[in-house]
């Protein structure tokens, strides 16, 4: 077996193929031509506005190629005139309150939009990494309520059946006319892959290029990987350390008006439940209050920061951490014991901010 995969390994770079996994781990050679085809139809259904109910709302609505591929928003804002109708009150009041209106209320998600922006580097998805992949994040905002109150196959599939641009896109990446939730999802994990920029000036720097950053940017380097102990979580090359922390960020939003306190990953939905069926709910208080640690490529034109939008400015936010963060808000102790005030100078702070700022923005793709 060993040498057969060799083998396979071989063939695939001497014909410039690629390789996914497909049946439990048995592995499929992906043409360059299937794969661009993939990214294509992922590209058209980013952008497709039909598939919400009612009609308007889009992947990409959220997730804006102006706006840092997220939203400029603390928190979400999806489809909206279908939640509460106030004279006959046919629906009930969910609690997702934020501005009233004469007939209909304005909601808002929980959580701060993500950026897509060097996304496929988390193997978990969301701000509690509730989803696996790319791929497997595709199937939740579709049947979101207050995001596209759609459904899969009502609504989706028979708007791609009856597409042909999109089923010649579609024959092209699975090589069959049979279309699936699992396809779609997949091809849209598959766009949002090449949302991937790692040319920035730390990057240039870190490939030998000395003089890539300026002396703010490169003072500000020094400090996040020594004295403010930024490097700690997000740990270079990927400025991120993969995993789940409790900061002391303040309640907002949505949850706030309710007086909620947001658990974060210690409400323990199980990403491995299927996207269309129940969420398995496994509460862990040594998780609550903690989310995944952002990557911080392209921060300057991704905010508002944090999992739901406190900081609405990148001053505020590398503020906010480099003085220790906020209160700890579980009942269970836990706040990472790395946020301390580090007590910066105010040119220390505005040197450290400066790298964030600037020696992490790269090329923007819109």
């Amino acid at each position: 077996m060993k040498d057969l995969n060799l083998s396979v390994s071989l063939l695939v770079a001497v014909l410039g193929l690629s390789l996914s996994s497909c049946n439990g781990g048995a592995v499929k050679i992906v043409s360059p031509d299937q794969q661009q085809a993939k990214i294509d139809l992922g590209f058209r259904l980013m952008f497709d506005e039909e598939f919400s109910r009612p009609n308007g709302i889009a992947c990409a609505t959220c997730h804006d190629p102006q706006l840092g591929w997220g939203d400029d928003r603390p928190q979400g804002k999806g489809v909206q005139d279908h939640t509460l109708d106030t004279m006959t009150g046919t629906v009930p009041h969910d609690g997702n309150l934020a501005v009233a209106g004469p007939r209909f209320k304005t909601i808002l998600t929980g959580r701060n939009t993500p950026t897509i922006y060097n996304s496929h580097v988390f193997p978990e998805m969301f701000w509690d990494g509730r989803a696996g992949d790319l791929a497997h994040q595709a199937n939740f905002p579709v049947g979101g309520f207050n995001e596209m109150n759609s459904d899969w196959a009502t609504d989706v599939i028979p708007l791609v059946k009856a597409n042909p641009e999109y089923m010649s896109l579609y024959k092209a990446a699975y090589k069959t006319a049979s279309v699936s939730q699992a396809n779609l999802a997949n091809a849209m994990g598959a766009y949002e892959e090449t949302i991937s920029v790692f040319d920035t000036p730390y990057d240039k720097y870190l490939a030998g290029d000395t003089g890539a950053m300026n002396a703010a940017e490169l003072a500000g380097m020094d400090l996040f990987f020594g004295k403010a102990a930024c490097g700690t979580c997000h740990s270079s090359p990927l400025m991120t350390d993969l995993s789940y922390h409790n900061v002391g960020v303040p309640e907002f939003g949505q949850i706030a008006l309710n007086g909620g306190t947001d658990l974060g990953r210690g409400a323990g939905d199980d990403w491995k439940a299927a996207p269309a069926g129940p969420t398995t709910t496994t509460p862990n208080p040594a998780d609550d209050c903690k989310f995944k640690t952002p990557q911080l490529r392209m921060s300057k034109v991704t905010g508002p920061y944090f999992h739901n939008g406190w900081a609405l400015t990148i001053e505020e936010a590398v503020a906010f951490m480099a003085t220790g963060g906020g209160p700890d808000l579980s009942s269970s102790g836990t706040k990472a014991p790395e946020m301390t005030d580090r007590m910066l100078t105010a040119q220390e702070l505005d040197d450290l901010t400066t790298f964030v700022r600037d020696a992490l923005m790269g090329t923007e793709i819109k």
